[in-house]
């Protein structure tokens, strides 16, 4: 009986993930279209210097790329050149869009599943 009503639930929320027209095919050709990401984040740095007349001096330093290492599963960072931080800002952006046009993907992969077992149970 719980199992029947959690599995109700549960193919509710996946079908309001899902637009009514997504189908796998349909996110595939979208994701296949969006061109390049990049996983992680990228920020700004500063380095502060004291002189020896006691000022502290700020300097702009190198941006600094943090990604997590799939294999590991560790954080690992690389300084990136002033000039390529636009760039890899951009890519890091368009990460976020491919991870929900994924989660779009398997919504609309669960669902057609469910529709087909549904069909299935309907004709026994």
């Amino acid at each position: 009986m719980i199992q029947s009503i959690v599995y109700r639930l549960i193919r509710k929320e996946r079908k309001k993930m899902a637009k009514k027209t997504d189908t796998t095919a349909s996110v595939l050709a979208e994701i296949a279209a969006y061109g390049a990401f990049l996983p992680g984040s990228v920020r700004k740095s500063r380095e502060k210097r004291t002189l020896k007349n006691g000022k502290v001096k700020v300097y702009e330093a190198q941006p600094i790329y943090t990604w997590t290492d799939p294999a590991t599963g560790k954080q690992k960072c690389r300084r990136i050149p002033k000039a390529a931080f636009k760039q890899v800002r951009e890519l890091t952006l368009r990460y976020k869009g491919m991870k929900k046009l994924v989660a779009r993907f398997e919504a609309a992969a669960v669902a057609e599943n469910l529709d087909a077992t549904s069909k299935k149970n309907s004709s026994r």
